[in-house]
């Protein structure tokens, strides 16, 4: 098995290269990215391993607009 950096699972890093990608996104835009075929237990996956990264203060979350929370990677809070 692979150790994963920083401490976070495979999961949670999916969710964080994407982020490292696209900058920011709303959690149907991850859901939709890693899970193309996606269901609504994909998108309270997803929800679940934000509010986790969020606990290990990897990702913030905020409420813009319509869309109920966009999801910033660290490299966009540290402002790099």
């Amino acid at each position: 098995m692979v150790q994963q950096p920083y401490d976070t699972t495979e999961a949670e890093q999916a969710v964080l290269e994407t982020l490292w990608v696209k900058g920011t996104a709303t959690i149907r835009q991850l859901t939709d990215e890693l899970y193309p075929d996606g269901t609504a237990s994909n998108f309270s996956t997803v929800q679940k391993l934000l509010e986790r990264l969020q606990g290990k203060a990897f990702v913030a979350r905020a409420r813009r607009g319509s869309a109920r929370r966009i999801c910033f990677g660290r490299s966009s809070i540290a402002g790099n």
